[in-house]
């Protein structure tokens, strides 16, 4: 063991088990070659209602995987209710499926992991490839963590597993001109509460510090363009991008206490993860500007905005307003009462979220009222 005090933490750094990422307008051309590879003949495809009834994407992916698929389960809900995920899973075992595609956002993504977790028995029998193809910026593909709905108790929960996360990630802006704009754009603020939580965290590290910050500056220049004018596919590939940099820190250095609210008022109130961002990140940053100016200055100069001779503690503040200014310029500015929380639920909620934290989330819930 070494005695020379360098005054460097030793920390780590853990990767997730993904095998490939293709990312660019028109890769989806690409899902046959992947299919012979992984030796795929019977491709079964998890999505939701609005994909399936409003949009061409299921035909798109069909015809990409230059085969007739073996299935669709079109099925799955936001929060994505366990019933659900059940039925997908019978769907799927009943045509003899031989890999996943699921097509959408963080529910179908989240739900098809919990699929092949059941259907390998907690990963004691071979899993099923798992073949993600996200339409928002919710970076659950590249997730361990997969969420889902007790709807007995009205309540999110989930599994963290690292062998959960999809092999394989088909990043292609041409597939998301169809997401509604409020999603594409509360979604982004999801993949851009992971950057800034990853930023401030207490086990900040460099080499998530460096993505995290770039998926910052990406989603601040690219974010508007690309909500406003769908068929920007640069723009809304640098989203995409940002939203992959953004996931890269939450195993190693853990995210805070704006995920934490947004976990438990998401599925009590059916409110969207993305929107429960644009809720809580910006006031949860006024609190850690306080407590940590240094890292939320970084974040400030991410955003675009010189801070040269600007004092520490104004610029860390700085950082909470840039992140307020943009989600008004979205259009999601809301309160909990839009959602119909009442003020005598916040108590409740700040006990949900648990811990150390439960002070903290009170304040920052009457703040959001």
């Amino acid at each position: 063991m070494s005695t020379i005090d360098t005054g460097v933490a030793s920390v780590e750094y853990t990767y997730l088990p993904i095998e490939r990422v293709y990312f660019g307008p028109g890769i989806i051309t690409k899902l046959r070659e992947e299919l012979d590879r992984i030796g795929s003949k019977r491709p079964f495809l998890v999505t939701g209602q609005s994909i399936a009834q409003k949009t061409d994407l299921i035909t798109r992916i069909e015809h990409s995987a230059e085969t007739k698929l073996a299935g669709i389960f079109s099925e799955i809900k936001q929060h994505a209710p366990m019933s659900g995920i059940r039925r997908a899973a019978a769907a799927v075992m009943e045509a003899k499926a031989d890999s996943l595609i699921s097509v959408g956002g963080g529910s179908p993504i989240d739900s098809t992991k919990i699929v092949v977790k059941e259907l390998s028995e907690d990963f004691r029998l071979p899993a099923i490839p798992h073949i993600a193809v996200p339409t928002t910026l919710s970076a659950a593909e590249f997730s361990h963590i997969a969420g889902m709905t007790d709807e007995k108790l009205n309540r999110k929960t989930g599994f963290r597993d690292p062998r959960m996360v999809p092999q394989l990630i088909f990043l292609d802006p041409e597939l998301t001109i169809p997401t509604p704009g409020w999603l594409w754009a509360s979604s982004g603020i999801r993949s851009l509460d992971h950057a800034v939580e990853a930023v401030y965290s207490p086990s900040h590290q460099p080499y998530v510090d460096t993505l995290a910050l770039e998926a910052i500056h990406l989603l601040f220049q690219d974010l508007r363009v690309s909500t406003e004018n769908p068929t920007n596919l640069k723009s809304r590939l640098n989203c995409q991008l940002a939203a992959w940099m953004s996931f890269a820190g939450v195993v190693s250095v853990g995210t805070g206490l704006s995920h934490s609210i947004g976990r438990v008022i998401g599925a009590t109130w059916n409110i969207p993860h993305g929107i429960t961002s644009c809720l809580t990140l910006s006031e949860v940053m006024r609190m850690e500007a306080k407590r940590n100016p240094e890292r939320l200055a970084l974040i400030t100069r991410a955003e675009g905005k010189n801070t040269d001779g600007v004092p520490v503690d104004k610029a860390a503040m700085e950082a909470a307003d840039g992140v307020a200014g943009l989600v008004r310029g979205l259009g999601l500015s809301k309160t909990l009462r839009n959602y119909g929380i009442r003020k005598d639920d916040l108590p409740k909620i700040a006990r949900d979220v648990g811990g150390h934290e439960s002070a903290d989330a009170l304040q920052i819930l009457e703040r959001i009222w």
